[in-house]
């Protein structure tokens, strides 16, 4: 559809008479839309922001249209795949480089701010050898860091799954003993790893965490730990990836809120406790914090509409939302209520108005394509 078709049935939808009205929300809306909001990547086929905008506005009350429309021009957090690959870019040298400057200073006690006596020291470069990278999700853009690298980090050293096959493992143990042969860091020979052989720093990697429940939780009722975090510490061990006498696992996501960077650091610590591991270290590039999120307080309009059943459909409420600790998506997943939206998909952490699916009987302006299907 036209843009200038889509304008017009927008004023149709909020009533909007006066020409001047009109065009000054539809010059808005029009530069939000040419910016960012056109390159959603679940938009159906041809369609576009303002036409999306229009459809969604008119499943509600006339009474809260503008409501719903004021969180679209003064709430919304909507970032672009061009942002994301920017914060992948920023990774290996502001984060990743940098642990491994701080790390060299500690063992050897060299003042930090002595950047290049660490970055030329031996060590230096065996840490670079021993590092693996695990993707978490489909979202990781493993392949981006890796070029984003300019060559430090090789493609026997990352992989787009942290489920890692025992074939996969042995693979990139032996890569990596030839690497630090080859850097004559020791020798090769023997029929498998010994602990001086093994991986040393385990980078987890992840666009994108809302709660952190994926990562790591409680589970009350069964008595254990759930999570992406127990299945990659305990695969790391099984499978002697990792040196148990040096070693270090660091989360590293692109973008996080505050209230999963708290999740996250207060279960892992226990869990790790409880195991005897070496504590979980959280990097985010990005956080998103608590003032971000939609509040009673702040905007009451807008949480009255999210938590209403006509903006909602029942079906959203199934057993994977319930793992947040919540009987329904209403605010999102673990009742984040966030007004966040991803370029590639629209967080479930985000209220239900905005990512509802489009086969439901409320869909949203943002529709999700879940991770889970029901058959």
């Amino acid at each position: 559809m036209k843009d200038i078709n889509a304008q017009a049935l927008l004023a149709q939808v909020m009533d909007w008479k006066d020409p001047e009205v009109v065009g000054r929300n539809a010059s808005v809306l029009q530069l939000l839309a040419d910016y960012k909001y056109n390159h959603y990547q679940r938009f159906g086929p041809g369609k576009q922001f303002i036409e999306s905008l229009a459809l969604w506005l008119n499943q509600f009350e006339k009474a809260d249209r503008q409501s719903a429309l004021d969180l679209v021009k003064d709430k919304l957090i909507f970032i672009s795949e061009r942002e994301i690959s920017h914060l992948v870019k920023l990774s290996y040298p502001d984060v990743i480089v940098q642990d491994r400057l701080r790390l060299v200073a500690e063992e050897n006690e060299i003042p930090p701010y002595k950047v290049a006596t660490l970055s030329k020291h031996r060590r230096f470069e065996e840490l670079r050898i021993r590092s693996l990278y695990l993707g978490l999700s489909d979202g990781a853009h493993t392949n981006e860091l890796r070029r984003a690298s300019n060559g430090a980090i090789n493609n026997e050293q990352i992989w787009q799954a942290y489920e890692l096959g025992d074939a996969k493992a042995e693979d990139m143990l032996e890569a990596l003993r030839k690497s630090l042969a080859a850097a004559n860091f020791t020798a090769p020979g023997g029929t498998g790893p010994s602990d001086k052989e093994r991986f040393s720093l385990i980078w987890l990697v992840d666009d994108f965490s809302g709660s952190g429940n994926t990562y790591i939780r409680y589970d009350a009722n069964e008595r254990k730990f759930k999570g992406k975090i127990k299945k990659i510490y305990e695969r790391i061990y099984e499978g002697d990836l990792i040196n148990p006498d040096y070693y270090e696992v660091s989360l590293l996501l692109y973008v996080a809120t505050r209230q999963a960077i708290d999740h996250i650091e207060y279960w892992s610590e226990r869990f790790t406790n409880e195991k005897g591991y070496k504590p979980l270290r959280v990097k985010v590039l990005h956080p998103i914090e608590k003032y971000s999120s939609l509040s009673s307080f702040r905007d009451a309009s807008i949480i009255e509409i999210a938590k209403q059943d006509r903006y909602y459909d029942e079906r959203a409420s199934d057993e994977h939302i319930k793992i947040g600790g919540t009987d329904d998506a209403k605010l999102g997943f673990a009742a984040c209520a966030l007004p966040l939206i991803l370029s590639h998909n629209t967080p479930n952490n985000s209220i239900y108005t905005l990512w509802g699916p489009e086969e439901n009987s409320f869909f949203g302006l943002f529709p999700r394509v879940s991770r889970h299907r029901e058959l």
